[in-house]
């Protein structure tokens, strides 16, 4: 259902607590791992993890577009099932990727969900089968995506679902490529996806760009926060921040 009109929803779990990076992840507990999960709700703080959409319809979680930095195993992810991800160990543990049902069973509630769709390409599926998951979940949750269609699914057909633009200053060869990694720096998609935060790398903040947007009340996120420095700039300019490597006071 199209909806042209802003609508002014809560989300207020989203800035009270630190946002741990793929989990509170280390050494013994890995990225995107239930372990580095249930690791970040003992800690306290709320979660930033990335869904792919697996060839069975299923969604991991999981970051990378290929298995092999984090089991070892040259397989893309959007080609494997959700049955072949038991074959997947993470980091030589023995650990396997999830799927959000397992994610969302673990943490019921307990800490608020920042869940980034991960897709080089636009279909909807990735989207529409999150949304039929969550429409039963009933934690805190909001989604973001670099991908300006993918935040503008959910304007349209969820838009009660809080919802976040991620944004970076990236360098582009083929001209095509520059003008669209221009308009994405710039933050040119928001009047037509109407985000409700910025989520924008630290390293490129401040700049005008977050600046015009938080004029128009868009609240702004950092990514990833791992360094004193960067906290300092986070903790002075942003409404929150995702964090890594350290543990936020």
């Amino acid at each position: 259902m199209e909806n042209d009109k802003d609508i002014i929803r809560g989300a207020d779990w989203l800035y009270a607590r630190r946002i741990a990076h793929r989990g509170l992840h280390n050494d013994l507990y890995p990225e995107n791992s239930l372990p580095a999960f249930q690791n970040a709700i003992d800690n306290g703080y709320n979660i930033e993890t990335d869904l792919y959409i697996l060839k069975d319809g299923k969604i991991a979680v999981f970051h990378d577009l290929n298995t092999a930095r984090m089991c070892g195993v040259d397989s893309k992810i959007s080609d494997l099932t959700s049955s072949d991800l038991k074959n997947y160990k993470l980091k030589g543990t023995e650990n396997t990727i999830p799927l959000l049902e397992d994610l969302l069973a673990l943490v019921n509630g307990k800490a608020g969900l920042l869940l980034e769709l991960k897709s080089l390409t636009f279909n909807g599926k990735l989207e529409s089968a999150l949304f039929e998951i969550l429409k039963d979940y009933k934690g805190d949750y909001a989604v973001q995506s670099f991908n300006p269609m993918s935040v503008s699914w959910f304007k349209r057909h969820a838009p009660d679902v809080y919802r976040g633009q991620l944004a970076a200053y990236y360098e582009g060869t083929r001209r095509l490529e520059k003008a669209l990694i221009s308009a994405l720096s710039a933050l040119k998609f928001r009047k037509l996806n109407k985000p409700d935060f910025i989520a924008y790398n630290i390293s490129n903040l401040p700049n005008k760009y977050v600046d015009m947007a938080k004029h128009e009340g868009k609240k702004l996120l950092a990514w990833t926060v791992k360094t004193d420095e960067e906290r300092k700039t986070a903790e002075e300019i942003c409404d929150n921040y995702i964090f890594e490597g350290f543990l936020p006071g």
